[in-house]
């Protein structure tokens, strides 16, 4: 007992070696999601083609906006619990937790399922902005379900996890849009490949490779005495309190028999 209580205490130090392995599995969720949305495109492709072609948006297929929905739903929910599946599978001494994991999975991708379904039907006759939705679902679910992997691994560092996820966030939303930039000169049919497949590949591989490198540089911090993103949990900051109680109760019986 006591030594999971250490181990949960201190930074997670990631080797080399896991570290490869975390953005090999990124890139194989990455690679599967990206397959299953390729066979997707190869039966509904006309759809899209067809829509991007109707730059005035009146006539765009209704169905279109709830379609790029299921899509999104499909390529979070399937990936991200694949994700913690694995790992759970490679690493699990890290992330045991399997049923506080995969609930917490389960209600984030539900939420922004129900979240993002009204958005998709307000902008349905506006093709270029529900690529836009469609990415942004993809890559800001990928982000809060990594965040979240780590909050129930090691929820005294989950301060650390946010801010590393943030900021590869943030760099997977400037490689999407610069590509997303470059990409305006494309042929219709390059562009839609281009922007269903590219998100899914952006954000399980970025979001894993930057959260391990965010462990291995806070780790070396945190071998220099500096710790200064630990969340104390509620038992320690209780037992820190009854600790100095019992001090202050000792250096008051020491004063009295002086």
């Amino acid at each position: 007992m006591t030594t999971q209580w250490d181990f949960f205490n201190e930074p997670s130090n990631i080797s080399g070696r896991q570290l490869l392995g975390k953005v090999s599995i990124g890139i194989l969720i990455g690679g599967v999601i990206a397959a299953l949305l390729f066979v997707i495109l190869s039966f509904m492709g006309g759809m899209f083609t067809s829509a991007f072609g109707q730059q005035a948006g009146s006539n765009v297929n209704p169905l279109l906006s709830l379609v790029l929905l299921f899509i999104g739903f499909l390529s979070t929910f399937i990936g991200n619990i694949g994700v913690g599946g694995i790992y759970n599978l490679f690493f699990n001494r890290k992330y045991y937790n399997t049923s506080k994991m995969f609930g917490l999975l389960f209600l984030t991708n539900g939420i922004l399922f129900f979240f993002l379904a009204p958005i998709y039907i307000v902008f349905a006759n506006q093709i270029d902005i529900l690529f836009l939705i469609l990415w942004f679902h993809i890559l800001f679910s990928v982000f809060t379900s990594a965040s979240q992997i780590e909050f129930s691994t090691n929820p005294n560092y989950s301060a650390s996890a946010f801010m590393g996820n943030v900021l590869w966030f943030a760099l997977a939303f400037l490689a999407y849009a610069l590509i997303y930039k470059l990409s305006g000169s494309a042929a219709i049919q390059q562009k839609i490949y281009l922007f269903m497949l590219l998100p899914p590949i952006l954000g399980y591989t970025i979001i894993p490779f930057g959260a391990g490198l965010r462990e291995k540089v806070y780790y070396k911090f945190y071998e220099l005495g500096n710790n200064g993103f630990y969340i104390s949990s509620y038992t320690e900051t209780d037992d820190e309190e009854v600790q100095g109680s019992n001090t202050n109760n000792t250096e008051d019986e020491v004063n009295v028999e002086n």
